[in-house]
């Protein structure tokens, strides 16, 4: 017997709204459904945050590879233009960062980290650059005793561009402190709450002459591909033995990169449980389907059918079902992922319209964020799609091994 009726027969049964299992296939369509587009859009909400934090830490905060120097700017200069020529490195930038406390218009002092860097530090490096927005003034480090500072740092100062702040800061080699006055030349914004609060830049110009200090010279390395740190830090290794010490950012940030990589890790598994659900639904789906048709596979068993026919039969109405939801929930999963912030809006505005006024999903009162982010991972997706597949295919596998007994126990009953 040919085999191109059992894909037919699996459409028939699949489609069959007069057979009590109908209701039931529709039902582990939309489970198929809502898992897999859940499940995408958490990711995709993940990733996007995840994404902004590391890509702040790493174009603003610690590079792709620092190499701490053990000298100061009183030393002599490091070979900044031999490391530029190693292959895979895109930038160096000397960098000094000194911890002081800071007063503005408020009398209360704050802690801040002042990062002496060269004054065309964003001319240099492009990644920094798009990851920092000049929300007033300019980033202009060439202004004497000119200081940049975090807006939210700004805010909590109290103090605007022109105005100056004042440092109570030890000199190197010293034992008392002295106060520096430094003039804003303009706020910044990452959207990373750490820097925008806690973060200032000068010009390392400005911070050997107004702020010596004993703190160390550490050359920020960026790299065109940042998965290539490994490699990069070992050509340094072996070409400049004697620059000081390398480390990679996944070194250097492994404390808080492993935090987001375990929580990542156990939101998906959460989240995954509803897949043993949907399993669930299509394997009792299918078994009540078997139960139900016992009759017929008996028929079709007389017909000459062979028992993996009418197997597969019912396989493939558990794949069907697998791939109509996977299809139906990835395109939902990737509207509502590309659509977060507009569906937040409508969400809104439907609240006002009723009369609740001031209501924000995300309100910056409590939330450092302008929106939220979100990105998708093209690998993330296959992995998705492939798993809904597996586990649907899987659960009919389980549940058409009862095929084989069924028939055989009607053709007994026939005879």
């Amino acid at each position: 017997m040919r085999r191109s009726w059992v894909l037919f027969v699996a459409g028939r049964i699949l489609r069959s709204s007069s057979q009590t299992g109908g209701g039931a296939a529709k039902l582990a369509v939309f489970g198929v459904a809502a898992g897999v587009a859940t499940l995408i859009v958490v990711l995709a909400v993940m990733n996007g945050f995840q994404f902004d934090t590391i890509e702040s830490i790493l174009e603003i905060n610690s590079f792709h590879v620092r190499i701490e120097t053990g000298r100061t700017l009183a030393d002599e200069e490091t070979p900044i233009v031999e490391l530029g020529a190693i292959p895979g490195v895109r930038s160096v930038i000397p960098t000094i960062e000194i911890q002081t406390l800071a007063r503005g218009f408020w009398p209360e002092p704050q802690g801040i980290v002042i990062r002496a860097v060269p004054s065309d530090w964003l001319e240099r490096d492009a990644g920094a650059a798009g990851r920092m927005e000049i929300v007033v003034g300019t980033f202009d480090l060439d202004v004497p005793d000119g200081v940049v500072l975090g807006a939210e740092l700004a805010r909590a100062m109290g103090v605007r561009v022109t105005d100056p702040i004042r440092l109570s800061h030890i000199p190197g080699g010293g034992a008392r402190p002295r106060e520096q006055e430094l003039t804003v030349v303009g706020l910044f914004r990452t959207g990373y709450l750490d820097l925008d609060r806690n973060w200032a830049f000068v010009s390392l110009e400005t911070a050997a002459r107004s702020l010596p200090s004993e703190d160390e010279v550490v050359l920020g390395v960026k790299l065109r591909n940042r998965y290539e740190d490994g490699q990069v830090a070992d050509r340094i290794r072996a070409e400049f033995p004697e620059i000081g010490t390398v480390v990679r950012w996944r070194e250097y940030n492994r404390g808080i990169f492993g935090a987001l990589r375990v929580e990542k890790t156990m939101m998906v598994l959460l989240i995954g449980l509803i897949f043993l659900v949907v399993a669930g639904n299509i394997y009792q789906l299918l078994r009540r389907s078997i139960l139900e048709r016992s009759e017929d596979i008996a028929i079709l068993r007389a017909l000459g059918a062979p028992p993996g026919s009418l197997r597969l039969v019912f396989l493939l109405e558990g794949a069907l079902i697998g791939v109509i939801g996977t299809i139906a929930g990835v395109a939902l999963g990737l509207l509502v992922s590309e659509n977060l912030n507009g569906i937040f809006a409508v969400l809104e505005s439907i609240a006002r319209i009723a009369g609740e006024r001031g209501i924000r999903a995300f309100s910056p009162s409590y939330f450092y964020i302008q929106g939220v982010p979100s990105r998708i991972v093209p690998t993330e997706l296959y992995a998705i799609t492939l798993v809904s597949l597996g586990i649907a295919t899987g659960a009919s596998a389980l549940a058409t091994r009862s095929v084989d007994a069924r028939s055989e126990l009607e053709l007994l009953r026939a005879e």
